[in-house]
Parts: structure tokens; C-alpha cells; sequence
């Protein structure tokens, strides 16, 4: 079996598209005026929403998505913003980007950020890189396989377009609008031989990168002239297993985690857009970025509108109605009472579109069980264990759940911020519904994320993570006072206390939470691949003729054919293919081949040439994944059991290459 790819390979390829993700955005906010951390930290929405914008406007044109388009397309905004920067006085503007009360970060407290961004971002890393075991291994959730051949079609056929750019994963029978700006930034990063590293590596720097830059860009606008917080946050991030780790393996939704990890940054740069001491041109200036950081949390996910919608709107509201009263009382009452009476109805129009949008009302027609009672719900959020029960509990976060407790009693007395402690409980709140009793009526609020509580529980994070780096930078400075010591050495006993009161910033949570889906036999949540199996894949590309094309269970392993040695295969993903009926009579009774000539014709229409074969049953020790809409594919048996097709079919099979419980077969039966 071959050794895989070692992290040390694609190093220079992390290094690389976390470049892509933060280098065009942060130009861009550059040039219209945004400065330091809170540039940094929205960046990586603002080049997410460029990139969702220029692959429908390629796709339309005709223009191939490739690494060098996206970067002359995003060259072209970096000009305009620049322009627009100039024109408003905004590029030069020596005040910067600022807000009530806010001091510049010292040299010495700059150092500090770097040491937690390097402990936190590292562990985050190093978790995920641990738990998955190496850079090719493959991820075996239901999501990550549709994702996966995705990526490789983006790379194939240069379409990366929201709006039916992944039409080949419903073998070009439909052309559905999906979120495919995951999709297109990790397909042209350089460095990746193959999807599946480069998809990894995306975990990476989704959680060590994007995430963090992203908070402490927001604990800088939240806490403008306090230091600690901004400080302590990518410590107090790593803290929690919630996200990234369970988004981008349990779930396996790289996109959802996209739009999740561009939301501080983009509240960040909202915040700073409407509050502060800031020219009209700064403003709009400003407001432009911004809106090109909220283009990239809803391009990246659906969503993801309604995830900020969640979380900013208690802001929002708080923002604009002080703008408006300040400009009520400056004598602008017209303009002010326009503008809200214009944005109230504007946010109804959007939301009566929004209800009645399509791929809105799919994800909200999503059905869900849920538990009995809040209780478990409860429980797990308060230690941060995974919302679902196949992980044994190997460590808590108490001790930060017990920092935002005292973040919230704080942020009450001080009436600073107030708004995080009602993203808090709405968070909450939409967490236990999706969590709980499915006839709680009040459920459907969860729908707007496929009423799945594991997803919105990620929207906790965003207060929580605030609100304890605020008590945190507050019992630093208590504890600085009482003791009469420098106020870093307090800073630092009190990482290592979180450090060591969360078992290593949950070191073994983090590392078991990946690993259940990448290395951990049974896989937690069906067993499609053995280290065998992954091999035979890879081999693939050698032992099949180039014009193969492989029917399999897709619960089996034959989708990774597709994206891990260029094979082409019948079922490209797990769920079934709209309107095929061909594929729809091989699932149902290709086993019967040799008695039924409609699986033959079938057979011929898509154009099978070989089969692959998985004797691995849901009661073995592995525990197989099980889809029950595939009898005709389940358990085949070319050797004399199961499709083999007697007597009638001993010429039919030849065998061609094997692997733990699986093989690959050529099927002439229907020639």
C-alpha cells in the first residue's frame, strides 16, 4: 500500500492559498481605506465574494476559471477600489479606520498576538492535520464526497459557477444554483496534485487562518481600547471543537464552514462602517467593502445571509438607529426618517424574496429528527461535546463556558456590546430547537440551516468567543492590579491556565473529531473505504483503460474513482441522479442483469464498462455504510454470488484489480 502524501509536501501549497484567500481581499480594503487587523480579518470574505462574483461573470462570458483569470479579475477590482479610494480621499487617509476609544496595538502587544495566534492557529492545525493522518487521506462523510469530485470537475472543466457550474454532478441532468466558491478558490490553488490534499488543506486554513483573523479583527472593534481581548482570542478559539473541526469532517461542509469562518470578519468591517468617528466618505468607502464581505458569506453558502442576518441584526439595528438620531438631531430629519422608513422596507422586501426562493426553500423543507428533550442539548453546549453522541467525552470547555457567563454579567453592567449577549441567545435558542422535539412548532426557525443543530451551534462560537475574551482581558486586569505585576506575565499564566484546564486546548476532542471520519475504523458514520480499498482507487488510474466508466454502489467507494485517479463513474455522489431513469434501474436491480434486458439497456445507454464490487456488509466489524435505495448494487458478488448471473454470466466477468473487501471488475455481459 503506498505511504500517501505527507503534510511536509504540501506545506508550500497551505502557504499558498492562504495567500489566495487573504492577499486579493485585504488590496482591495487597502485601497478603500481600511487598515491593520481589521483589514486582515475581513479579507478573506471580501476575496470570496470576488470570487463567487467572477466565476458566474466567466462562466457567462465563456471565460475558463483558472488561477491566472481569477487573479487579473481580481487585479481589475484591486484598480477599481483604488480608484474609488482616491476619488473619495479615502487611501490616504492618515486617521485610518477608527472607532470611539480606540488606541493602536503597541509593538509589544502586537508580539503578543503573534504568540496566541501561533498557539492557537497552530494547535487548530496540528489537530486537524493529526486527526486526518495525512494530506491525501481520504475524508468519508457524505458531503465530502460530493464536494470532492466537484473539485475535480471545477478543475476539469473550468466552470466554477454558482448557477449550474456543477451541473456534472447530476451527470448534466439538471443544473441546480449551488454554492460552488469553495469549489472554485481550492480548485486553482497551486501546489496540489490532487483534490483531496488540496481539500484538506483548505480544513487547514479555514480554521488556523480565515477563522481566526476574523475574530480578532472583530474582538478589535468590539473591544477598541482594550488589548487583552483582541490577544487572548485565537487561544480561546482553539478551545472549541465546534468549528472548524466538526464543520470539516463530521459534517463535511466546506462550503457552510466557508461562509461560517467569514462572518467575524465581515460583522468586523460592518461595525466599523457604521459606528466611529468617520467622514461621510469613509462611509460609503467602507460600506463598498462590505459590501463585497457580504457577497462572499452568502455566495459561499445560502445560508450564510441568514447566518448574519442572526447575529448582526441585534448591531445592526443598534448601528443605524444611532446614525439616524445623530442625523435627526444635526437637523436632517427628511433624510433621516427616509432612510429608515426606505431600510425598514427593504429588509421586508428581501425577506418576502428570500421565502419564496427556490434553493431557500429547499434547504428549509430539509426533514430532521431531534431529541426527546433540550436537556442533552444543553449539556453539550455547555462543555462544547459534539451534538451528536458517537464521541466519548475526552475533554471540556467548562472553564470557557464559565468566562462567557462572566462575559455577558460584564457586558450588562458595562452596557458595552450588549448586542453579543442577543446573538448569544438567539444562537442558543435555534440551537435547541434544531436540537430538540421535531412538533416544537417554533422549530422551523431552524430551518434556514437544514434544521440541523450542528450547524447553527457553530453561530454560538461568534458572541461566545467575544464575550469570554472580554471577561478574560477583565480578570487580567483585576488580577494585574491585586498582584502588582506586569500585566504579561498575568496574560501569560492565564493561557497556560486555559491551556491546561481544557486538556491541551482539547487536544484529544479536536484530534478524535477529525479522525472519526478520516482514520478511525469503523468510520463513526458508515465505513465506505479501507486502507486497502484507497489503495486499489489509486491504482486505478493505471489497471482501468481510459475510457472506463464504473458503476458502483456509491455508498461503496466508487465515487472516489472519479476525483482520485480520473476514472468516470455512473454515480458521481451518494444521493440519487434527477431524472436518469437508466441509473435509477441499475440501483434498483442490477444484480438481475441476466434475467432483466431493461438493466442491459440501461447498462448501454450510460455506457458501463466495468463494475466495482464491495462484499463489506453494515454488520461487519467496519460497519459498511448502508443506503437502502441501492439493492441492486448492494453486496454484488461477480464471482459466483450475488449479479454474478450463473451459469449465463460465467463469461461475463473478468477480474481486474482487488483490494481489502472490494473489487474491480470488466463487465461484457451486456455486449
Amino acid at each position: 500500500m503506498s505511504e500517501g502524501v505527507g503534510w511536509a509536501a504540501v506545506a508550500p501549497g497551505i502557504l499558498a492559498l492562504a495567500a489566495l484567500w487573504v492577499l486579493p481581499g485585504y488590496a482591495v480594503l487597502r485601497a478603500l481605506g481600511a487598515r491593520g487587523l481589521l483589514a486582515l480579518g475581513a479579507a478573506p470574505a471580501v476575496t470570496t465574494g470576488l470570487a463567487g462574483v467572477l466565476a458566474i461573470g466567466y462562466a457567462l462570458l465563456g471565460v475558463p476559471w483558472r488561477l491566472l483569470t481569477f487573479g487579473l479579475g481580481a487585479l481589475l477590482a484591486v484598480v477599481a477600489a483604488g480608484l474609488v479610494g482616491a476619488a473619495l480621499g479615502t487611501i490616504r487617509d492618515p486617521r485610518g479606520v477608527t472607532v470611539a476609544g480606540e488606541r493602536a496595538l503597541r509593538p509589544s502587544e502586537r508580539g503578543w498576538l503573534a504568540l496566541t495566534w501561533s498557539l492557537g492557529g497552530g494547535t487548530l492545525a496540528a489537530t486537524m492535520m493529526t486527526g486526518m493522518g495525512r494530506a491525501d487521506q481520504p475524508p468519508q462523510a457524505w458531503d465530502a464526497v460530493f464536494h470532492l469530485n466537484s473539485l475535480w470537475f471545477v478543475r476539469e472543466s473550468g466552470d466554477a459557477s454558482s448557477l449550474g457550474g456543477l451541473s456534472p454532478m447530476y451527470a448534466d441532468q439538471a443544473a441546480p444554483f449551488y454554492p460552488a466558491v469553495w469549489h472554485s478558490l481550492v480548485a486553482i490553488a497551486p501546489g496540489f496534485a490532487g483534490v483531496t490534499e488540496a481539500a484538506n488543506a483548505s480544513s487547514v486554513v479555514l480554521g488556523s487562518v480565515v477563522w481566526i483573523a476574523g475574530l480578532v479583527a472583530l474582538a478589535r472593534v468590539v473591544w477598541p481600547a482594550r488589548a487583552l481581548p483582541t490577544v487572548l482570542v485565537p487561544v480561546l478559539a482553539a478551545t472549541f471543537v465546534t468549528f472548524p473541526a466538526i464543520a470539516v469532517s463530521m459534517l463535511a461542509v466546506w462550503p457552510f464552514a466557508l461562509s461560517t469562518a467569514c462572518l467575524p470578519g465581515t460583522i468586523a468591517l460592518l461595525i466599523a462602517s457604521l459606528r466611529g468617528v468617520l467622514t461621510w466618505r469613509m462611509h460609503l468607502s467602507l460600506a463598498l467593502g462590505l459590501a463585497w464581505a457580504v457577497a462572499g458569506v452568502v455566495l459561499a453558502h445560502a445560508s450564510g445571509l441568514f447566518s448574519l442576518a442572526l447575529l448582526a441584526l441585534p448591531l445592526l439595528s443598534v448601528l443605524l438607529a444611532r446614525q439616524l438620531r445623530r442625523q435627526f438631531r444635526l437637523g436632517r430629519r427628511a433624510a433621516a426618517i427616509g432612510v429608515g422608513v426606505g431600510g425598514a422596507v427593504g429588509v421586508l422586501a428581501v425577506a418576502a424574496f428570500l421565502l419564496t426562493f427556490p434553493p431557500v426553500l429547499a434547504i428549509m423543507d430539509y426533514q430532521r429528527g431531534g431529541q426527546d428533550s433540550y436537556l442533552p442539548g444543553l449539556g453539550s453546549l455547555a462543555i462544547d461535546h459534539p451534538l451528536v453522541y458517537v464521541y466519548k467525552i475526552t475533554s471540556v470547555n467548562l472553564v470557557v463556558t464559565l468566562l462567557v457567563w462572566l462575559g455577558i454579567a460584564l457586558t450588562l453592567r458595562w452596557r458595552h456590546a450588549r448586542w453579543l449577549v442577543v446573538s448569544l441567545v438567539a444562537a442558543v435558542v435555534l440551537t435547541l430547537l434544531a436540537a430538540g422535539p421535531p412538533e416544537q412548532p417554533l422549530r422551523v426557525l431552524a430551518g434556514f440551516w437544514y434544521t440541523q443543530a450542528s450547524r447553527i451551534n457553530q453561530l454560538v462560537l461568534v458572541p461566545a468567543i467575544m464575550l469570554a475574551a472580554g471577561a478574560g482581558g477583565w480578570l487580567c486586569g483585576r488580577l494585574t492590579r491585586v498582584l502588582q505585576v506586569r500585566v504579561e506575565w498575568v496574560a501569560a499564566g492565564f493561557v497556560l491556565a486555559l491551556v491546561v484546564l481544557t486538556s491541551g486546548l482539547r487536544w484529544t476532542s479536536q484530534v478524535q473529531v477529525m479522525a472519526s471520519t478520516y482514520t478511525t475504523y469503523p468510520i463513526a458514520w458508515g465505513t465506505m473505504l479501507e486502507p486497502e480499498e484507497i489503495a486499489m482507487i489509486d491504482r486505478a488510474a493505471d489497471t482501468l483503460p481510459d475510457d472506463a466508466v464504473v458503476l458502483g454502489e456509491p455508498v461503496a467507494g466508487s465515487p472516489y474513482l472519479l476525483h482520485r485517479a480520473g476514472v468516470d463513474v455512473v454515480f458521481p455522489q451518494l444521493s440519487p441522479i434527477p431524472d436518469s431513469p437508466a441509473r435509477a434501474v441499475l440501483e434498483d436491480r442490477f444484480d438481475q442483469w441476466a434475467t432483466d434486458p431493461t438493466v442491459c439497456e440501461a447498462v448501454r445507454e450510460l455506457g458501463v464498462t466495468h463494475v466495482y464490487a464491495d462484499s463489506l456488509s453494515y454488520y461487519d466489524e467496519l460497519n459498511a455504510k448502508y443506503e437502502a435505495g441501492t439493492q441492486g448494487l448492494y453486496l454484488l458478488d461477480p464471482a459466483g454470488g450475488k449479479g454474478s448471473g450463473g451459469d449465463a454470466g460465467a463469461d461475463a466477468w473478468t477480474l481486474v484489480d482487488e483490494g481489502g473487501h472490494a473489487s474491480l471488475w470488466e463487465f461484457t455481459g451486456c455486449s
